[in-house]
């Protein structure tokens, strides 16, 4: 199914200009339903786009990109050079090993533990540094193939590994903190400044995510009433799912902007959507 042309988020701020394109770092997000991309002028180190496209439906990696390259197209990008380009891989298939028991040769194995990955995808890992273990996820093959065939350095990470390596290179003592999609969230728990929990729920109501939540705080000793949550990711303060976290969390917070070097980022279009192409980006 072919995602419309029409985008969900579209922000592109006055000094936008397609012709300044190799000054230009691009963050690509790349997730079953659609696709997000973001632009860094890092002449100016100012954020000048963001362009958000969403599908009722999974899509396949030949839709993704042709949308992507469509996308590129309309903003008059698509035949012009870029200083970098970054893919975020935003999916829930992902698991974290410790270095010291992770075996390159056996990272399939590691996410057949959890999941059942589609065989046209390529399984791939990366090093978390500040939490001393490494990541191995999946990426449809033909997006994986189409990136480096059109960006031969293209950077690819998972939004998890972004996710993670941002909150503890801020040195955040504690907390718990939560990256929200359309179906899912990633849910993170610092303890004494190191990594002391990661999972991803799947959810198909409001009431799904807020046991889900609590559940896991409950597992690690934690109450709502004690420990403050954050947000992040596709979701906004006056969403059912924060309504009815307020109910059992005694504060909720969302991820705080950074002061931004133009005073302005994308207005109009709420932080959290861009937080992990923000990190990508900086």
């Amino acid at each position: 199914m072919t995602a419309s042309l029409n985008p969900h988020i579209s922000q592109f701020g006055e000094k936008f200009d397609a012709g300044k394109s190799s000054q230009y770092r691009m963050a690509i997000q790349f997730a079953l339903d659609g696709l997000s991309f973001a632009l860094l002028d890092t002449q100016s180190q100012a954020l000048v786009g963001f362009e958000c496209y969403l599908s009722d439906s999974q899509m396949d990696g030949d839709d993704l990109f042709r949308t992507l390259e469509q996308a590129m197209e309309a903003k008059g990008l698509n035949n012009n050079a870029l200083q970098s380009v970054s893919c975020v891989v935003d999916n829930r298939f992902c698991t974290l090993v410790p270095v010291p028991l992770f075996n390159e040769a056996e990272k399939k194995q590691y996410l057949d533990f959890a999941f059942n990955v589609p065989e046209d995808f390529v399984i791939l890992s990366e090093l978390l540094v500040s939490a001393q273990c490494r990541n191995a996820f999946a990426f449809p093959k033909v997006l994986h193939d189409k990136v480096l065939a059109r960006w031969k350095e293209a950077k690819i990470t998972h939004s998890s590994s972004v996710f993670i390596e941002s909150l503890m290179q801020k040195r955040i003592n504690q907390g718990v903190f939560v990256n929200v999609r359309n179906y899912d969230f990633d849910m993170v728990i610092l303890e004494n400044g190191k990594l002391r929990f990661f999972n991803n729920f799947k959810f198909k109501t409001k009431e799904d995510f807020v046991y889900f939540l609590l559940f896991a705080m409950e597992q690690n000793g934690l109450s709502g009433q004690d420990m403050p949550v954050s947000f992040t990711g596709l979701i906004l303060p006056s969403s059912k799912i924060i309504d009815l976290c307020r109910r059992y969390l005694k504060v909720v917070r969302f991820v705080e902007q950074p002061e931004f070097k133009d005073g302005k980022g994308l207005n109009g279009v709420p932080f959290q959507y861009y937080y992990i192409h923000y990190q990508v980006l900086r």
